[in-house]
């Protein structure tokens, strides 16, 4: 982290999506100490800088350390190593260390000040996607978050007169493409990034999953981020008690099956919701609408739904495994519910929803020498969701795999 001090032209300005805007801090200063005088200016702290040419993690680096230090196996539930991690629950940490770890990189781009230049334009992009966002003249800063790792972006803050304040480009690196919308959505991640057995990497920006998204958890700067992102359509997994009866944003697509639990319960006793959920995914992308889904925490039924998706794409099923148990990242409430022991994290792959989820499938849909994939397809069309459903959502879903 980088420290300045500067004084505080305005409050932060946050904008759409990736950015918001820094005068001088992308926080509310810090209290200053008892010692400070009443002229002294407080010392801030902002995100690091991102130069020209950099390459930078778009990952929360706890997560990245469980995804690049585990594997699992296919089929072997009888362990797990989730618990020797820092998570967001308070488990683990140093005395007075607070860890969000479901909350992605963030990053600052910054350029000199230049009143005269009026108000500015900042501009992010990728091969696929864009993003403009006017800054208010004065600003020196924006804070850019949500970056897909594996990427190379440009950007360019530009004044109404053609001046380029500055401009550049970057590249990412990381497993998880996390997502975070103000002022609380949590636990927010793109199913994109993954590899299947047979070569291929589940897309990103298409099918997003987490905890709730509802107008109690969106303020109006977290609704412009959703869109932004490129979200059109909405799955609530929860039940009668707290499913929303519209969406949380007026733009987007809406479906809410209401679904009482995940796990094996939901691929058998809610079968026919599980079936509605499918297809809706598949309409919303072939209307090119991506998608996020979620239950109230981002656990137990948006988990389930998760390992059907990417278990019908062939991804790896010890990779499915490890997906379900990045929840543990999110806090305490998220990563564990009020109804379970605070002091144990028991969301793991070795109990609850994935394990006897996973094994209905491998118990009852993959005969000998067939793949979880397979079993996954049987299920599917075993609900009656037609063959060519499940290979379109192959189609829009997958892309090669870059070599590494």
């Amino acid at each position: 982290m980088l420290l300045m001090k500067t004084k505080i032209l305005s409050l932060i300005c946050i904008l759409p999506m990736f950015f918001y805007c820094c005068t001088s801090a992308n926080n509310t200063p810090d209290t200053p100490d008892n010692n400070e005088g009443p002229d002294q200016e407080p010392e801030v702290v902002l995100a690091p800088e991102i130069h020209n040419g950099d390459r930078v993690l778009a990952t929360n680096e706890n997560v990245e350390k469980f995804l690049t230090e585990v594997q699992y196996p296919d089929h072997d539930y009888s362990f797990t190593k989730i618990l020797d991690y820092k998570g967001g629950f308070n488990g683990h940490l140093e005395e007075g260390e607070v860890v969000k770890s479901d909350k992605p990189k963030e990053y600052t781009i910054r350029w000199k000040a230049d009143a005269a230049a009026g108000n500015l334009t900042f501009k992010l992009a990728d091969a696929t996607w864009s993003n403009e966002v006017t800054v208010d003249k004065g600003d020196t800063c924006v804070t850019i978050t949500n970056l897909v790792p594996n990427d190379h972006y440009t950007y360019s803050v530009t004044a109404a007169n053609g001046k380029v304040m500055t401009q550049g480009e970057f590249d990412t690196y990381g497993h998880l493409h996390q997502v975070f919308f103000k002022s609380n959505v949590r636990n927010g991640r793109d199913l994109g990034g993954w590899k299947t057995y047979d070569g291929k990497m589940v897309k990103y920006r298409m099918v997003y999953r987490g905890g709730r998204m509802e107008p109690s958890k969106l303020s109006t700067k977290g609704k412009k981020e959703v869109l932004a992102e490129g979200i059109r359509a909405q799955l609530d997994l929860r039940g009668e008690d707290d499913v929303l009866s519209k969406p949380a944003i007026d733009a987007l697509d809406f479906c809410a099956p209401v679904i009482k639990t995940g796990g094996d319960a939901m691929l058998t006793t809610y079968k026919e919701k599980t079936k509605q959920c499918f297809e809706f995914v598949v309409k919303s992308l072939r209307e090119n609408k991506p998608v996020y889904f979620h239950c109230s925490l981002g656990r137990d039924r948006t988990g389930t739904f998760a390992m059907i998706l990417l278990g019908v794409l062939n991804v790896v099923e010890g990779d499915i495994s490890k997906e379900y148990e990045l929840t543990y990242f999110a806090p305490r409430g998220y990563s564990i519910a009020e109804s379970e022991d605070y002091t144990t994290f028991q969301n793991t792959r070795t109990k609850w929803a994935y394990k006897p989820a996973a094994e209905y499938i491998w118990d009852n849909f993959v005969g000998e020498g067939e793949s979880f994939a397979t079993g996954v397809e049987k299920y599917l069309l075993s609900l009656g969701i037609a063959q060519q459903d499940i290979d379109d959502f192959r189609s829009m879903m997958l892309v090669d795999a870059p070599k590494e």
